[in-house]
């Protein structure tokens, strides 16, 4: 098996072409960001500076200055601009890097990145200034998408969340596990380095076991933070449904805090589903309103009933309502909560005339409204805010690679209780598997496909 050199994956690829990209999102706002980093940086930006006294190739690293641009080609007034100089390796990049602080909105910075592209730069691509952060030494793989999470952040618990992992939460764990593993691994190949006469014994099975189980703990408590990362980062679906006149249109609006649905009572007022967004204890959530369900009397009513159907069928979570008269279902499944609504009026259910896990509420006088978000919250499996994983969630690409390392270090396990005086090649290939499926987390080893995966998901200009 191939050795994991981190010596050679974690070297700086030296000096790359100049490449620029607005920095800052389109739109309204006191200033935008234009970013050109690479060889060559700050020669680009002086085109733009011909009357500066000590243009940006001159001025020295950490400095900033107030300077006209000009259009390269014709010398046409641009923008005034505060340009910040930063030389390598003490730049996001690790390259020779100029940020141009130009006003916002959407014509001013396109006009100055236009006239740094036609002086020398390359347009950035998706993610490439994160990308070369990763490539000369200034950021790790997993501190590079946590650098994205924030910026998608929807919550205050979820930014947090991606902060904790951008300051290093996630590569200590991975990176104590894989230093761990390469210990052993080299403790059982030693055995292998030798005449078999002066070779060592193999260590004893009881404390390979010991070791392995070890990380294999901590890693299983890694890829456990999934499903919790998952919904931090992603949100939730959470459907409305029932029958006509349940109460879904003013339980909706009050969950949200917002008059956003039409309530009438008038049957069949909601004809599609309306969706909205709210943060329900740190979770984001797209909480949906829907046709009632029933025989539809117009084909606009039956097709409303249709989508609303489908959505609850596909949502992580069904909120079924059952108004008083209405007969309820046996039973419901695990990504549904029956809330008998409108519980203060006459006829409704008693207390302990519903099943377990149920929900009374009264969208009108609040009972049961605050029982009824714990349940939502614990259904989707969110921890309580401020427990948890510990400042390290884990996403899909993480879960995978946890995935390879457990079932390798498994293998290894049983290879090394079984296989008597022969476990010491098996055993360390499988170590060696998981390591290397470790160190893809953190980038301690990857190849160009998994950085084109990884980068081709950010935006240009981060």
């Amino acid at each position: 098996m191939t050795e994991i050199d981190t010596e050679t994956t974690n070297e700086p690829r030296g000096p790359e072409r100049p490449v620029a990209a607005i920095a800052t999102a389109p739109g309204p706002a006191g200033i935008a960001v234009v970013r050109v980093s690479g060889a060559g940086a700050t020669a680009v930006a002086d085109k733009l500076c011909p009357g500066a006294t000590v243009p940006p190739s001159a001025q020295p690293a950490g400095s900033f200055r107030l300077r006209r641009l000009q259009d390269p080609a014709t010398g046409a007034f641009l923008d005034e601009a505060l340009v910040l100089v930063f030389r390598a390796p003490h730049s996001y990049t690790g390259e020779d890097a100029v940020e141009l602080q130009v006003h916002g909105g959407r014509a001013a910075p396109r006009r100055v990145l236009a006239a740094l592209l036609a002086a020398g730069a390359e347009p950035a691509g998706p993610g490439e200034f994160s990308r070369r952060a990763f490539l000369n030494g200034r950021l790790p793989l997993d501190r590079a998408e946590a650098v994205m999470d924030l910026v998608a952040a929807q919550s205050d618990r979820a930014a947090r969340a991606a902060a904790e992992q951008l300051a290093g939460a996630l590569g200590r764990r991975t990176d104590a596990a894989y230093d761990a593993l390469l210990a052993l691994c080299a403790d059982v190949e030693a055995t292998l380095d030798f005449d078999e006469e002066d070779a060592p014994g193999l260590l004893p099975p009881d404390r390979f076991a010991a070791r392995v189980d070890a990380v294999r703990a901590d890693l299983a408590a890694l890829a456990a933070t999934f499903r919790e990362g998952r919904l931090l980062r992603e949100g939730a679906l959470v459907v409305l449904s029932g029958p006509p006149n349940a109460g879904k249109s003013t339980l909706f609006n009050v969950l949200l805090g917002a008059d956003r649905a039409i309530v009438d009572a008038e049957p069949g007022t909601t004809r599609d589903s309306i969706e909205e967004g709210l943060v329900l204890g740190g979770v984001p959530i797209r909480l949906s309103d829907t046709a009632g369900l029933r025989d539809g009397e117009t084909a606009v009513e039956r097709e409303g009933i249709a989508r609303a159907r489908a959505l609850a069928a596909g949502a992580d979570l069904e909120l079924r309502l059952v108004p008083p008269g209405s007969e309820a279902p046996l039973a419901a499944g695990p990504r549904t909560i029956l809330v008998f609504s409108k519980c203060d009026l006459p006829g409704a259910a008693a207390p302990d005339a519903i099943p377990p896990g149920a929900i009374r509420a009264s969208a009108r006088t609040g009972e049961g409204l605050d029982a009824l978000r714990a349940a939502i919250l614990a259904r989707l499996g969110a921890e309580p805010a401020g427990a948890g994983a510990q400042g390290a969630t884990v996403n899909a690409r993480h879960l995978a690679l946890l995935q390879t390392a457990l079932a390798a270090l498994d293998n290894a396990r049983e290879a090394y209780l079984e296989c008597g005086e022969e476990a010491a090649a098996p055993a360390a290939a499988r170590l060696r598997e998981a390591a290397e499926a470790l160190g893809a987390i953190t980038g301690r080893t990857y190849t160009e496909d998994l950085l084109d995966t990884v980068f081709g998901r950010f935006c240009v200009g981060k």
